[in-house]
């Protein structure tokens, strides 16, 4: 019987977790999934701080001042939103 490589297996199921977030979130955002995995890379945002950023920017209770404070207290949060607008503008 083969040894298992478990670091290897981790790293595989990490990457389709990743694949499938970024999926997720381009669909949600009319953005293509490999415009998000660049901006989740070029930010160095986590998954879970770009959910957070996004979910932010769409709660339609707080006011914009609201957001961007809020979301200077997101590690990375201000520089995803950065390489977002890039695209569009």
């Amino acid at each position: 019987m083969s040894d298992i490589n478990w670091d290897q297996l981790a790293e595989k199921a990490a990457l389709q977790t990743d694949a499938m977030f970024n999926k997720e979130i381009a669909s949600l955002c009319s953005l293509k999934t490999p415009e998000v995995e660049l901006f989740i890379k070029e930010s160095s945002i986590s998954n879970e701080n770009a959910l957070k950023t996004l979910k932010i920017i769409n709660d339609a209770t707080l006011a914009n001042n609201q957001k961007a404070a809020t979301i200077s207290n997101i590690k990375n949060g201000v520089d995803f939103l950065v390489k977002i607008a890039s695209k569009i503008v």
